[in-house]
């Protein structure tokens, strides 16, 4: 049930000068939250931002009562978030949203995970929930980003993806020189996908959209 809660940090983790994560103690949010949905964070005593902000949850651990957040530093909001420290306290409206749903998903079929960025944040819970259910399932996930900087969110992924990680960035830096819906294209087009889980700007959803029409692949 969506309600407000107050939240401690307990860690925050630096993958790059603008890539983090947030960890809170949250237990009634961690029971909770469902892959896919997101909160509403207020740090309070701020006045920028004066609103809440909207971001997705990335883990959530009922057993130890843990939330995470990644994070990109883009404005004063995430600014103030970097800024925290262990012990300060967050607001936290949540859970919200819909979240992904795992129904037509045959036991040991694949799905991919097409994540553009900072839009890979909301894939480490999906990644614990599909490793419960439906059984077997593999998972591969394709991580895209203008350059090698935008995918330092990859060491979130080690050792809890259950299938292959591809790697594409516009100028080359790292994995194959492309848009990441092309490498995912490419590799689709003689893997039978059961389910396309995405998240990412605009732009890469609109060149995803015609390429899981065609392969008549189900996406969320």
């Amino acid at each position: 049930m969506r309600s407000d809660h107050t939240a401690l940090l307990l860690r925050t983790r630096a993958y790059s000068p603008v890539l983090f994560s947030v960890t809170f103690s949250c237990p009634e949010l961690a029971r909770e939250t469902a892959p896919g949905q997101f909160i509403m964070l207020d740090i309070p005593g701020r006045v920028r931002p004066y609103l809440r902000r909207a971001y997705s949850v990335a883990d959530a651990d009922p057993e130890r009562g843990e939330v995470e957040f990644l994070i990109k530093t883009i404005g004063p909001g995430t600014e103030a978030l970097a800024a925290l420290r262990a012990g300060d306290r967050v607001r936290l409206l949540g859970p919200l949203g819909n979240a992904f749903t795992f129904a037509g998903i045959p036991a040991g079929g694949r799905v991919a995970i097409v994540a553009g960025g900072i839009g890979a944040a909301p894939f480490p819970l999906l990644l614990r929930a599909l490793a419960g259910a439906p059984a077997g399932v593999t998972v591969d996930l394709f991580l895209g980003g203008r350059t090698v900087a935008d995918l330092a969110l990859a060491a979130r992924f080690e050792d809890i993806v259950p299938g292959a990680v591809h790697r594409a960035t516009n100028d080359g830096s790292a994995g194959e020189r492309g848009f990441v819906t092309a490498l995912f294209e490419t590799r689709a087009a003689s893997i039978a996908y059961a389910r396309v889980y995405a998240c990412g700007p605009m732009p890469m959803f609109g060149a995803l959209a015609p390429v899981v029409a065609r392969l008549r692949i189900a996406a969320e």
